[in-house]
């Protein structure tokens, strides 16, 4: 079944003042700092184990913006996945005053060595240790974190300019399902304060945080955490925030070289230097066109894929009996886009894993649209699991078998993410 383009709703759009201000803000998302047993993302083998110690610091970055007295923000966080109970415990505990889920979304690098986001999500009614159990001391820990870490962006307010830029970076990345379709271009936003130093540097490019393995049990925000730290020990000052791109399909091509966290810091690395190369020659003013929009899609009918059972599901333990309690109580039944617009760089955001191919229609269309730097956002507030073509959905694969609203829900979010950007670059 086809589904139709369904009218967007919640939707704010914030014109640009004669100004924008922006504040960041850096926290730490590390529960075993507190002696708070961690479960780490990404791999049903490891069986709900907890981390064993500390590689790097998981890290929460908050960049708040306000335009015309009105207040958005977008939340970074090294965790696998975001449930939506994340960000609304956070907005609830920062208690800021015209911050809502509609004006703040919060997006998860994908790291398999950053945080299990069904261990955070108040949904998670499994008890199964292969998909993450809900912990309470791990949601209160993170979300407390946060919220202190609006509360200071919001503090550190001021006047910005920007400006925004991509390179393409060939043979970083590769389709994992063996389709032509890659996405190696990395995208930047620049703020620079006032006086012209800069502030704030936003980077987007996709890959998998899979250079670990279910082996690799120290917490770290793998190759993206690597990347953001150098950028900035290069550019002094700066906060260094990260999205992951549709990245459903797209894995780091890196050097088999070390151990699987020496590969993660050399890839990191390479992409940190790539970024802090482009952020170099990008020159900033003052910003002229400024929006986010949200919308909530209500989704298609929850289902288990064909081959679930043989593939995803003897992954992660689940017996059919189970998955058709958990896709009724776990997964949503609508869940939230963005578009986020700075002059002429736009990021647009999935709740869930698109793979490339859609990806690489919604910029094309963007594109199309104006935008001269458009990117996309994967496991952005919420995850509802991978978004494929109907054709890819029909190939199977683990990402079909991970994908859990039948072979239209590409098309929808293709769609509906699609008219929510150009929206946003009118």
């Amino acid at each position: 079944m086809r589904y139709v383009l369904i009218l967007l709703v919640a939707v704010c759009v914030f014109p640009a003042a004669a100004e924008l201000k922006a504040g960041v803000a850096v926290v730490s998302i590390t529960p075993m700092e507190e002696g708070i047993p961690t479960q780490l993302g990404g791999y049903g083998a490891r069986e709900g184990k907890p981390a064993v110690g500390i590689l790097d610091t998981l890290h929460g970055k908050v960049l708040m913006f306000e335009s015309g007295g009105q207040k958005s923000a977008l939340i970074t966080v090294d965790t696998c996945s975001v449930p939506i109970c994340v960000l609304e415990e956070t907005l609830a505990k920062a208690a800021i005053a015209g911050l809502t889920p509609e004006r703040v979304m919060i997006a998860a690098s994908h790291s398999h060595t950053g945080l299990e986001g069904f261990a955070l999500d108040r949904r998670n009614i499994a008890n199964n240790p292969n998909i993450g159990i809900f912990s309470e001391p791990m949601l209160n820990f993170v979300t407390d974190r946060l919220a202190k870490g609006l509360k200071e962006a919001n503090t550190a307010l001021q006047p910005v300019k920007a400006g925004a830029g991509t390179v393409a970076l060939p043979g970083m990345n590769h389709n994992r399902r063996g389709d032509k379709f890659v996405d190696d271009h990395l995208t930047a936003l620049r703020l620079d304060k006032a006086d012209g130093s800069p502030y704030a540097l936003l980077v987007n490019f996709t890959a998998h945080g899979t250079l670990v393995d279910e082996g690799d049990m120290l917490i770290s925000a793998e190759w993206a955490g690597n990347m953001q730290r150098t950028v900035e020990a290069l550019m002094d000052g700066v906060t260094c925030l990260y999205t992951n791109g549709a990245e459903g399909d797209q894995a780091p091509s890196a050097k088999a070289a070390g151990s699987h966290y020496e590969q993660a810091e050399n890839y990191g690395r390479a992409i940190g230097i790539a970024a802090w190369k482009l952020a170099q020659g990008l020159v900033t003013k003052d910003v002229g066109n400024f929006a986010v929009q949200c919308a909530w899609v209500p989704l298609p009918p929850r289902k288990g894929a064909p081959d679930f059972a043989k593939i995803a599901g003897e992954e992660y333990k689940v017996p059919p009996e189970q998955l058709d309690a958990m896709l009724q109580l776990m997964f949503a039944d609508k869940a939230p886009i963005y578009a986020l617009r700075v002059n002429d760089f736009e990021l647009a955001t999935f709740p869930g894993e698109p793979i490339c191919q859609i990806g690489l229609a919604v910029k094309d269309a963007l594109s199309k649209a104006g935008i001269e730097y458009p990117c996309v956002a994967s496991l952005t507030s919420e995850h509802i699991g991978y978004i494929l073509t109907k054709e890819e959905y029909q190939q199977s694969g683990y990402e079909a078998t991970a994908s859990f609203y039948g072979d239209g829900l590409g098309q929808l979010m293709q769609d509906q993410v699609t008219a929510l950007g150009v929206a946003a670059a009118k």
